[in-house]
C-alpha cells in the first residue's frame, strides 16, 4: 500500500512542478522576482536581472517544466510496475 501511494506523490510531485514551471516564467511573477533582486543587491551581480528576464532563460525553464510533465505521464503508464519495483525494494533479506 504505502508503495502505491509513493508513486501517486512522485507523479502528483511531477505534475505539479512542471505545471509550475511550465506558466511560472511567463507571468508578472517572474519579472517582479524578490529573491532575484535580494541576490542581485547581495551579490551586486547586476547582470543576473537581464539574464533571467530573457526569453532564452524563460524557455529553458519551460523546457524543465515540460520535462516534468512528460516524466509524470511516463509514471502513469508505467504505474505497476513502478509499484511493484518499490514493493521488491521492501523485502527483507
Amino acid at each position: 500500500m504505502s508503495a502505491k501511494i509513493t508513486v501517486i506523490l512522485f507523479i502528483f510531485v511531477c505534475f505539479s512542478t512542471g505545471a509550475l514551471l511550465t506558466w511560472l516564467p511567463w507571468t508578472q511573477l517572474w519579472d517582479d522576482n524578490f529573491f532575484l533582486n535580494f541576490v542581485v543587491d547581495k551579490t551586486g551581480w547586476a547582470g543576473l536581472i537581464p539574464l533571467a528576464l530573457s526569453g532564452y532563460m524563460r524557455g529553458a525553464v519551460t523546457g524543465l517544466g515540460i520535462i516534468n510533465l512528460l516524466i509524470g505521464a511516463l509514471e502513469i503508464f508505467h504505474f505497476k510496475h513502478s509499484v511493484r519495483a518499490l514493493q521488491e525494494d521492501d523485502v527483507p533479506s
